[in-house]
């Protein structure tokens, strides 16, 4: 788009966005990266061959877009630093969990400002991101973030009143899939199979399942059904999870990672 590009914060979701948006065409003369950890902003630059920015000031006046991809508890300190020094002309798109548009929007100047929340899969190009428009911003603001995070994956616009679910769904949701294979690997062992191939049993599983429910127009209730055969193994096993109300279990823990999402907001 030949805009210039600005990151404050070097961490693995802005390397993600990085390593995205240089694979879908733009140069790396246009990307502009601070951070306040001077080992991990030369590990960037380095890899990345994009430009090291001398501050987050700096950052902010050089570029058009601006990634503001820090932890939530940096935001207040870091907008405080350089909310001045934004205009209309730029527009900063964040990926800090749980924090509104409008607390960003209060330190700024009638500024277009994107959330967003992407998940870790962005590091392979498989992100589940969500996006979605403060006060100032215009239809015109969102296509382009929505086309920078298209590099990373798949992008939905939603309303801000559901970020907070997307924080706990697809934001939380790779852990909840890791814990899973953790459990499976681990049982694997106890079952006597060896760590190498519980691995690889329990890794391509959880992929190739997630394949069929990418592709299949099925419902994941169908699918699991396929499965179950009466009186079979799957069936015996989701007896078990079925007495420990596993799927209740489940739920609340989503339902958690959501409120605790809207009291970080």
């Amino acid at each position: 788009m030949g805009k210039k590009i600005g990151f404050i914060g070097a961490g693995n979701m802005a390397e993600a966005l990085i390593s995205g948006i240089i694979k879908s065409g733009v140069s790396v003369k246009n990307i502009l990266v601070s951070d306040i950890n001077s080992q991990r902003l030369n590990y960037i630059s380095k890899k990345y061959k994009v430009k090291k920015s001398s501050g987050n000031a700096e950052t902010v006046k050089s570029s058009d877009i601006v990634f503001l991809a820090i932890k939530p508890y940096q935001v207040e300190e870091v907008l405080k630093e350089v909310g001045i020094l934004f205009n209309n002309k730029k527009l900063l798109v964040s990926i800090a969990a749980g924090i509104t548009t409008t607390k960003i929007e209060k330190y700024l100047r009638n500024i277009p400002v994107i959330r967003s929340m992407p998940n870790t899969p962005a590091l392979l190009g498989y992100g589940a991101i969500a996006i979605t428009k403060g006060k100032f911003a215009k239809t015109s603001d969102l296509r382009i973030a929505e086309k920078l995070l298209f590099s990373c994956g798949v992008v939905v616009t939603v309303s801000e009143k559901d970020m907070d679910a997307v924080t706990a769904v697809s934001g939380s949701g790779p852990a909840y899939v890791f814990y899973v294979a953790e459990v499976m690997r681990k049982t694997a062992v106890k079952l006597g199979l060896s760590n190498v191939v519980a691995k690889i049993l329990v890794d391509m599983t959880l992929l190739g399942a997630s394949s069929m429910l990418i592709t299949s127009e099925d419902e994941p209730e169908v699918l699991r059904q396929r499965v179950t055969s009466k009186g079979g193994t799957t069936e015996a096993a989701f007896k078990v999870l079925s007495n420990k109300k596993f799927g209740d279990i489940f739920e609340k823990a989503i339902v958690t990672a959501k409120n605790r999402s809207k009291e970080m907001s």
